[in-house]
């Protein structure tokens, strides 16, 4: 601080630091005016190739001209040999910072600030600049007079003139902004104009909804999105915000992948931002299918043809209502119509399964009743026999002692003892016993 730089601007203050730059606030020791100096860092100066980037910052500010970029005043080195050059001093804040305080743009903010950065890179493109590098902070908010949002493009630090050899490039490319990078950018394919629409179309999408669209785990991670990814919709992302059809749909064409199916200049899309917020304009509906494929036609002027993408939309309906037709067509002609016999046959089938359903509970049960009632029969039966049994034991064990004894002894005394006695009498041998002397009075109480 406080050194004096060609011996002609005293160094006050730090405004900001860079990668390989630093940029001070300094004042004209002749006329007092506040400048800003924008200096090579000393570690950078063994570097040719940041040096010569420095060097054709200076030189392409010098050869644009226009309100809405910030001016060059002068070029030169320090005593030390470290380059330099003046430019105007900003009084207000970058986009960066204006998003962080208050999330996103009005619509109708959001208009005027957008008219005026395309018409400062529009001059750019005109003088054969390619900036490389637009984000919200390199967009400043000044304040001029009345006007609070006046807008300054700065850092042209890795832009590009359109006959520049790709060497000189390089490093930009890798080491730019990913999050706001083109598809080409990031996979180091030759850029043009319509990179920088890829760029400020990021920009345009997180303004208006205060979330950037692609954003990775890495620099790698946000490159590969950028390539494949697409955006999501408006209403998607922040449902809580109306915003117009006509600035999503304007957005949106600006961050199409392939180059030729975005505006091809940024002229076109100023006239479009100009126009959005009108009564005719915020009616239409946008276009997302076509935006989000990339697969739209291309006018001369490098806008999606609004009647071809009438025309394509009332064609897909048309073929939509005729597959709809056809397949309930073919629904009517495949479902039959009964007749009054297959009515009549399908209640019999009907009938004829529920009552094989119903009725195998009820012949279960049936079988069951007859089972327990043998069973009872049976025990009833079988006690009685016992009864019978226990009653005429002592009979029952006379006719058994009389079957054995008729099986084993022979016919001669095959006689039942339960046999009547009968009027022929039979004199029994002397000494001979009867078999069963008192059975007769036995068997006739057993009798009775």
């Amino acid at each position: 601080m406080g050194a004096t730089l060609g011996g002609r601007y005293w160094v006050l203050s730090v405004i900001g630091r860079g990668g390989m730059s630093v940029v001070y606030k300094a004042k004209v020791k002749d006329t007092g005016k506040i400048v800003a100096v924008k200096t090579l860092r000393t570690a950078g100066m063994t570097d040719d190739m940041v040096v010569k980037r420095f060097q054709r910052e200076a030189e392409l500010l010098s050869r644009l001209n226009h309100p809405r970029i910030v001016n060059l005043h002068a070029y030169g080195s320090s005593a030390k040999g470290q380059p330099y050059f003046v430019m105007d001093y900003l009084v207000g804040e970058n986009l960066t910072d204006l998003l962080a305080r208050e999330n996103h743009l009005e619509p109708e903010r959001f208009q005027d600030v957008f008219v005026q950065v395309c018409a400062a890179i529009e001059h750019a493109h005109r003088q054969g600049a390619i900036h490389r590098d637009i984000k919200p902070g390199n967009i400043m908010l000044t304040r001029q007079g009345t006007t609070n949002d006046y807008v300054k493009v700065v850092d042209f630090g890795i832009a590009k003139m359109a006959e520049e050899a790709q060497r000189l490039t390089r490093m930009g490319e890798v080491w730019g902004s990913p999050i706001y990078m083109s598809p080409e950018q990031c996979m180091g394919a030759p850029v043009d104009a319509r990179s920088d629409i890829y760029s400020l179309g990021i920009v345009m999408y997180e303004s208006l909804t205060g979330k950037v669209p692609f954003l990775g785990r890495n620099y790698a991670d946000t490159m590969t999105k950028q390539i494949s990814d697409d955006p999501a919709p408006f209403g998607q992302i922040r449902p809580d915000l109306k915003i117009p059809a006509s600035l999503e749909k304007i957005v949106m064409s600006a961050m199409a992948k392939q180059p030729e199916n975005r505006y091809q200049s940024l002229g076109l899309m100023r006239k479009d931002l100009e126009a959005a917020l009108s009564a005719k304009a915020t009616t239409e509906l946008p276009l997302p299918t076509a935006v989000k494929n990339n697969k739209a036609k291309v006018s001369a002027t490098g806008m999606k043809r609004p009647s071809e993408n009438v025309a394509t939309s009332d064609k897909l309906r048309s073929q939509s209502q005729k597959i709809e037709a056809k397949a309930e067509t073919k629904k009517t002609a495949e479902r039959k119509i009964p007749s009054k016999k297959d009515l009549v046959e399908a209640t019999k089938q009907k009938r004829k399964r529920s009552t094989t359903l119903h009725g195998i509970p009820e012949k279960r049960s049936l079988s069951r009743g007859k089972q327990l009632l043998i069973v009872a029969m049976t025990s009833l039966l079988f006690s009685l026999a016992l009864i019978a049994i226990i009653s005429n034991a002592e009979a029952i064990s006379q006719f058994l002692a009389f079957t054995v004894k008729a099986l084993v002894g022979g016919p001669e005394d095959n006689q039942s003892p339960f046999s009547e006695p009968t009027n022929e009498s039979h004199e029994q041998p002397s000494g001979e016993q009867n078999a069963l002397p008192s059975s007769q009075p036995e068997q006739q109480g057993a009798t009775n």
